[in-house]
């Protein structure tokens, strides 16, 4: 579970005559990542004649569909397979017979959706010229007069007129018309005066209107309008008939051919990696290790034993090459979205999801704790509400399973849709520091589980044990060492979590003193602190090379201690968020219970005011239900956001280089059809 799946690197020589059918088996198989063949003395065989008009016909086919709409099937058609000729074949004959008929109905629909544009842009245009009493093709400039009618805004209008009339002096016409924030002006005035106000119409940003030419004045032309405008529609809705009767003849044939046609394209371009000799094909690829006994027979079964197949573990050289394929189990695998998102593990690198799911649903947990709270975004999340189902389904389990511990902290923090109920352990909203404690010890927990743990199972799985010792085991003993200490100097008592155990309490200089007299417990703190810092400045003398080189290193091993306290110190923002939720949730229901108390409890007798009571009590509801809705919303978002950024800053950048390739197998994507007697060997 810590480990990516094991993979292994096949090579597997054929006949050329028996490639297209161990192609098509390992297709359909979906076990396999290819990659290109890089042996020199092979030859590589680039995408011909066949791809590209595989491609062609797939481009048309899609453009038909687009049009006609995917098919609508309750289950996948039973089909025989049919090889690559066949496909193209029937995909040319389809094309031969639907494509005209549908582009001719395209273009009829297309002509009728311009046609009809036009006239509603037009009659949009008309709307502010229905005060015109003569046909608007008369303003239209000539010769002698320059005519132009536009929109402007209505707190502009008086000023335009004002400032035209004196630009032009007063020989210019400037009528408005319409309602509305813009108006429609018309300005007229003498052809040779139009540079004078050309600079006015750009000042006071009129945007210009080119008007239909029409011969009747607005009034008519409107109603002219309106009366073409349906005969448009039943045109276009009798396309619409005749475009749905093609969809109902042809859709799943085309929705067939399309899928068909993918899935020659995807394995041609599969035949365009692989190697080839006078009468072979070499296939190299990835393939995970428990499915390599499946691999071996299907490609023998295919090749009809005239095959060579090769198998072998990564080696060191290829590991930057080789596919990761994480492997939890199904409530972990839930988590793997997060480690994603930082980046893909490499394959040979520790996959953190399993540590992941437990920290970041308890910090997602504490952030929110609340019973009402989590049990209302579990239920959501969990639910086919259409608000849970713009989640994928993996964060909305995510998420319930993360409620589910807000639901736990709620009941430990006595916190129900607030501080309403007696706390079993403590409540933040009052007494803030038990919170603030478990958040610096889980700090520094987390800490040590990345280097002491985590990194440590990866350096152990690149058998580089020389970082084991003076990184891995270094830092952790300092750690433990040097926060321990941090806790004997506070004298911190862990009484508030049933521990009877208090540190010893100590001052600064003497808990650091390796001489100072002191308890057992504060003697072990000063080994593992003293111990850690010795073997890493060690690491880093014997490790580099150059005087200098470990000079620095050795005074970078002590400054990290700071980095450490600021990391530790980080996940405080656990607290502040834990109390945040809560006192949101208190402040909203003590306004809600002083509003209850003063307009609603004192008019529940029997008078005229007991009407105005009960809708304030409705309105109490609401704001309630309003209220904490969007606590909710805030306190989830922020416990995701800043879980997220403990775990990608503080805790995976101690150990977590990411980088990796996903695991992608060469795999069929068949929803429209299903290959009758597509059995695999193995399977």
């Amino acid at each position: 579970m810590f480990k990516t799946a094991r993979m292994q690197k096949f090579q597997a020589i054929v006949l050329q005559s028996h490639r297209d059918e161990v192609v098509s088996r390992l297709h359909d198989a979906g076990i396999v990542q290819l990659k290109e063949v890089a042996q020199p003395e092979l030859v590589r065989k680039t995408l011909g004649d066949e791809f590209f008009e595989v491609t062609t016909l797939l481009t048309k086919l899609n453009r038909v569909q687009s049009v006609l709409g995917a098919p609508v099937l309750k289950r996948p058609l039973k089909v025989k397979e049919r090889t690559h000729e066949q496909v193209i074949k029937a995909a040319k004959k389809t094309l031969e017979k639907l494509e005209p008929k549908l582009n001719e109905l395209e273009a009829r629909h297309k002509e009728i959706e311009a046609e009809r544009q036009k006239l509603l842009a037009q009659k949009e245009a008309l709307k502010d010229f229905l005060e015109v009493k003569f046909p608007l093709q008369y303003l239209r400039s000539t010769d002698e007069f320059y005519v132009i009618v536009g929109r402007i805004f209505k707190e502009r209008v008086k000023e335009f007129a004002e400032v035209a009339h004196e630009a032009l002096s007063q020989k210019v016409i400037v009528e408005v018309l319409g309602r509305g924030e813009k108006r429609a002006v018309i300005v007229a005035c003498r052809a040779r005066d139009q540079p004078k106000l050309a600079p006015v119409l750009y000042r006071y940003e009129i945007e210009l209107l080119e008007l239909p030419p029409m011969s009747v004045v607005p009034q008519k032309a409107l109603e002219q309008l309106n009366r073409q405008l349906p005969s448009l529609e039943r045109q276009k809705a009798n396309v619409e008939k005749d475009i749905a009767k093609l969809a109902k003849t042809w859709a799943l044939d085309v929705g067939r051919l399309v899928e068909e046609l993918d899935i020659v394209r995807e394995r041609a371009e599969a035949c365009s990696a692989f190697g080839y000799s006078e009468a072979a094909v070499v296939i190299e690829g990835w393939v995970p290790a428990k499915k390599t006994a499946k691999l071996e027979l299907l490609v023998t079964a295919a090749a009809k034993n005239r095959c060579i197949f090769n198998v072998h573990d990564i080696r060191k050289e290829e590991v930057e090459q080789a596919p990761t394929q994480l492997e939890n189990p199904p409530v972990v695998r839930d988590f793997e979205f997060i480690t994603n998102m930082y980046g893909v593990p490499r394959y040979d690198e520790v996959d953190p999801t399993p540590f992941l799911s437990i920290s970041f649903a308890l910090f997602f947990g504490i952030c929110l704790a609340d019973i009402g709270y989590g049990a209302l975004l579990a239920g959501v999340m969990l639910s086919g509400f259409w608000i849970a189902k713009a989640f994928p389904p993996d964060i909305r389990r995510m998420l319930a399973i993360s409620g589910v511990v807000a639901i736990v902290m709620g009941i430990l923090t006595g916190s129900l849709f607030g501080p309403t109920l007696p706390a079993i352990w403590a409540d933040p909203t009052k007494n803030p520091l038990p919170l603030l404690k478990l958040a610096i010890i889980i700090g520094v927990l987390h800490l040590f589980i990345a280097f002491g743990v985590v990194k440590t199972i990866k350096d152990a799985l690149r058998k580089d044990w020389s970082k084991i010792i003076f990184e891995d085991a270094s830092r952790a003993m300092l750690i433990i060492g040097f926060f321990g200490l941090g806790f004997c100097i506070l004298g911190l008592s862990l009484n508030s979590f049933g521990i009877g155990f208090t540190f010893p309490k100590m001052e600064l200089a003497a808990a650091f003193n390796p001489l100072a007299p002191a308890t057992a417990v504060v003697v072990v703190l000063r080994i593992l602190f003293y111990l850690g810092l010795f073997i890493g400045i060690i690491g880093v003398v014997i490790t580099s090379s150059g005087m200098r080189a470990k000079f620095s290193g050795a005074i970078n091993s002590v400054y990290g201690i700071i980095g450490y306290i600021a990391d530790v110190t980080s996940y405080s923002r656990l607290m502040a968020l834990g109390v945040a939720t809560g006192v949101i949730a208190y402040l909203l229901n003590y306004i809600l219970w002083l509003t209850f108390t003063g307009m609603v409890r004192p008019y529940l007798g029997f008078s005229p005011a007991v009407i105005v009571a009960i809708f304030v009590l409705i309105g109490i509801g609401l704001v309630f239900l309003i209220g904490h809705s969007f606590n909710i919303f805030i306190g989830s978002m922020g416990g995701f956001i800043h879980t997220m950024r403990l775990h990608f800053a503080e805790f995976f950048g101690k150990f977590y280089e990411g980088g990796g390739e996903k695991f992608a197998p060469f795999k069929v994507k068949r929803v429209v059809t299903k290959v009758e007697g597509g059995e695999l060997p193995g399977s």
